[in-house]
């Protein structure tokens, strides 16, 4: 929040007083105990985010009594949100309830909450029955705001634990990655939350030797997780049916799955998995394994239905992987149980198995693979004192809140008024003598002064209220997303709902409370949580108030306390847009997208035009076409027929992406992109001259940054100074395809350490369009500048009196796959 700082010292006890660290047992006051049973689900959680909290809440009552329990969590102001439930509660019967939250960027391990119990009646809360139970997280289960996150619901992690293997210069974080993904997993179905708000952190879900969640509310979080971009992952065991394929009504999720059952194929041996499992071309030794089969590729068989796609299949045509798209997530189905005995002889590998599942570009590299390269002759791996490594956030807070922040007009003000106090003195003082003098008029001196003070003084309280809103004001900056249908995808039962995130700051002139809110749909779950920069300091207020937020009703429908100063928030929004904002991007009808063969290259080329009818012109339009054609997976580097320990050296741009593409951005020539049926934009493309996607895309977003001042090994280039347009466009595009960026270089080229950039991000995992690079789609990114927000916000009931910012317009179109680029490299049996 901008505006007055207050007394800090007199804030900062006041802060002290309201959080006394108390040991985090569990507390027994009077009427009700409250246990802390999961801070996050899988006890992990990530500053910054909506984490869940599990509590056990046994009340001594003598009848049963309706309750609201609270959890007290500060904002950036130090105002305290009080994020409750309704329960009933009965004496001597344990009850359990889930509590969610947005955490302050600062929080540690060490941080200590306040869980409170009223008794609640006629919807008001009463008299306290648990005066202030602290909680406390343990220190395990803390996770950087830097890192990623997956979760598993079951015992093994199937060498997911790839992705955050340290060593080498990175020292603590995976060499051939930009940032570390930690894996959390020993997660059991009754441990998962009841809204999928607490979910939200995790990339992905990988369900595995666990059945299915056997409670409704858990499964809707999961479906509603996955309909707002999460990505659900399935292993199926060798035996049995534990979901269900191909019956009715046997879980809460039989909506989503496959409507037939796969088939059975026993006696298969690993070597013919090994394409799809790992680098390595031979297994450590052979087994025969039971796999379950969806489709046999050019064959009779078919079990592939309700929308799905093959993803990974065998070299004669077996397919064992299966995925659909749910809403902007997807749901994946894995036939190869990832048992004990394949884990043992480190199968599957992540940079060849997980990243085509996940839609990922990264390099793994494991620690006996590290040392290999560090004792190898010469020298394979980068060195650590090299000082040729930058690393650049471009997932900071700054990247947003320097749009978002009223400051800069409160600078202008404060400006205007020095400027408008020299000349107040130069008139009123020797300026004003002077000209006085030369007119001998100096008898009047004073008399003019009066008159110069009483001018200035007008003018001073007349720009104070010109220059001061005379209503609400909100700025944003929001990525608005859609996924199209095609004109031959039959879902027709299903919601074509937009999806947008948001980060804006609201001014409100008056002072006392203000309700804000978002006009959801009926069943959608939107959010609108108060927002901070991670690395901003936080500007409290010493009176501290208090707000509610009944996660029962809805997260995102609360009043706040209002100082007439600007309040920062953060929302996640989907349903319909309203028609009077406008519609989005469309396919001309007259010219549909397709994929035609150019006469002059023999080469597939990207046909069609598109036409919008938003608010207003797109500008900085990139079209981003991935095709069917698959790269190349990293294989070990050989030497005759031996094997090496190390992949290959990847080329500047780096390894193959998981699908051949292109990219290019629209004819400056062209101009701005207008609005209306008249106005339509070609695609087709890629134009003459467009490199293959890896190579555009280092060339557009690593090259200038590698390019950059170096830095010592170890340092960071922070968006500590403002950053120029372009760059700031260029990061929000980074954003959008951050898992396929060009991955860090970390082989060593001869004697000499590469030139290279490692991209982290602190905050915008939810933008990654990443998954949808590794499929076959046109992906077409806009910017509509100054105007509302697509998101139906909501002051005291009524619309803002002013809204203006960027919404990002991300425009997704699935292609058909061809599903024998499908099929795997041929493999050749152990000798």
């Amino acid at each position: 929040m901008t505006g007055p700082q207050g007394l800090p010292v007199l804030a900062a006890l006041i802060w002290a007083t309201q959080w006394t660290v108390t040991p985090p047992a569990a507390a027994q006051v009077d009427d009700v105990t409250v246990e802390l049973e999961q801070f996050g689900v899988g006890g992990v959680f990530r500053p910054g985010e909506v984490t869940a909290i599990r509590l056990k809440l046994t009340s001594s009552l003598k009848e049963p009594t309706n309750c609201f329990v609270q959890w007290e969590v500060p904002n950036a102001e130090g105002d305290i949100g009080e994020w409750g439930r309704s329960i009933t509660l009965s004496a001597g019967a344990p009850r359990r309830l889930w509590l969610y939250a947005p955490l302050p960027p600062t929080v540690t391990p060490q941080t200590v909450w306040s869980v409170r119990v009223f008794e609640e009646r006629d919807g008001k809360r009463r008299r306290e029955l648990e005066r202030g139970a602290r909680i406390q997280p343990p220190a395990p289960s803390f996770v950087p705001i830097d890192k990623g996150l997956i979760a598993v619901v079951g015992k093994n992690k199937m060498h997911l634990t790839d992705y955050h293997t340290p060593g080498g210069w990175r020292r603590s974080s995976p060499p051939g990655a930009h940032e570390e993904t930690r894996v959390v997993s020993g997660i059991t179905p009754r441990d998962l939350p009841d809204r999928w708000e607490g979910l939200k952190a995790f990339e992905a879900i990988v369900w595995s030797g666990a059945p299915p969640p056997a409670r409704e509310d858990p499964a809707q979080a999961l479906r509603e997780y996955v309909r707002r971009g999460g990505h659900l992952i399935l292993i199926l065991p060798q035996a049995g049916n534990p979901w269900g394929l191909g019956m009715v009504g046997q879980t809460y999720l039989d909506d989503l799955l496959p409507q037939q059952v796969p088939r059975t194929d026993e006696g298969v041996h690993l070597w013919e998995l090994m394409p799809i499992l790992s680098k390595r071309a031979v297994p450590p030794r052979d087994i025969e394994m039971t796999i379950r089969v969806f489709k046999v590729i050019g064959g009779g068989f078919n079990a592939i239905d309700n929308h799905y796609e093959p993803l990974l299949a065998l070299a004669d045509g077996r397919v064992v992987a299966i995925q659909r798209t749910v809403g902007f997530g997807r749901i994946t189905l894995i036939g190869i149980e990832l048992s004990e005995q394949l884990l043992s002889m480190g199968l599957p590998e992540a940079d060849v198995f997980w990243n085509r599942v996940l839609g990922r570009r990264s390099d793994t590299v494991r620690s006996g693979q590290l040392q290999a390269m560090v004792t190898a002759e010469p020298r394979q791996l980068v060195r650590d004192n090299a000082g040729t490594i930058r690393e650049v956030t471009i997932g900071d807070g700054r990247l947003f809140e320097e749009m978002l922040d009223k400051r800069s007009q409160a600078q202008l003000g404060l400006l205007a008024a020095a400027v408008g106090f020299a000349v107040y003195l130069l008139l009123a003082g020797p300026g004003g003598f002077f000209l006085l003098k030369q007119r001998g008029l100096v008898r009047h001196s004073w008399l003019a002064f009066a008159a110069t003070a009483a001018i200035f003084t007008a003018m001073a309280w007349g720009s104070v209220r010109l220059l001061r809103p005379k209503g609400t004001e909100v700025r944003h900056v929001t990525f608005l997303d859609h996924v199209a249908r095609p004109a031959d995808d039959p879902r027709y039962e299903e919601p074509l709902l937009q999806r947008a995130a948001s980060w804006f700051t609201l001014y409100v002139p008056g002072y006392g409370t203000t309700r804000v809110s978002i006009e959801s749909e009926p069943k959608l779950k939107d959010l609108l949580l108060p927002w901070a920069a991670p690395e901003k300091v936080a500007e409290r207020f010493p009176n501290v108030g208090r707000y509610v937020v009944d996660l029962g009703r809805s997260p995102a429908d609360y009043e706040i306390p209002a100082r007439a100063t600007a309040t920062q928030f953060y929302a996640h929004w989907m349903g319909p847009l309203d028609p009077q904002w406008g519609s989005m991007i469309r396919v001309d009808p007259n010219d549909p997208i397709r994929v035609e063969t150019d006469p002059r290259t023999g080469r597939p080329r990207l046909a069609g035009s598109l036409i919008h009818g938003l608010p207003g012109p797109l500008t900085k339009l990139i079209v981003i076409w991935i095709g069917n054609k698959r790269g190349r997976p990293p294989r070990l580097a050989t030497i005759g027929n031996q094997e090496l320990p190390w992949t290959t050296s990847s080329l500047p741009a780096g390894r193959d992406m998981l699908n051949f593409g292109s990219m290019w951005a629209r004819d400056a020539q062209l101009g701005p992109w207008y609005p209306g049926a008249g106005n339509t934009y070609s695609i087709a493309g890629p134009p003459r001259g467009t490199k293959e996607l890896a190579e555009s895309i280092f060339l557009r977003y690593i090259q200038e940054e590698q390019r950059s001042v170096r830095i010592p090994l170890g340092g960071v280039s922070s968006l500590t100074r403002p950053l120029d347009p372009g760059r700031r466009t260029k990061f929000m595009e980074m954003l959008s395809i951050y898992h396929h960026l060009t991955p860090p270089k970390y082989h060593r080229i001869g004697a000499v350490d590469p030139e290279t950039v490692v991209l982290g991000r602190k905050l915008g995992r939810e933008l990654d369009l990443s998954p949808w690079l590794a499929r076959p789609c046109v992906i077409v990114i806009g910017h509509l500048a100054d105007r509302p927000t697509p998101i139906p916000l909501r002051i005291d009931g009524k619309p803002p009196a002013t809204v203006k910012g960027l919404t990002v317009v991300r425009w997704i179109y699935p292609l058909p796959p061809d599903e024998e680029q499908v099929r795997a490299a041929k493999a050749g049996p152990v000798e």
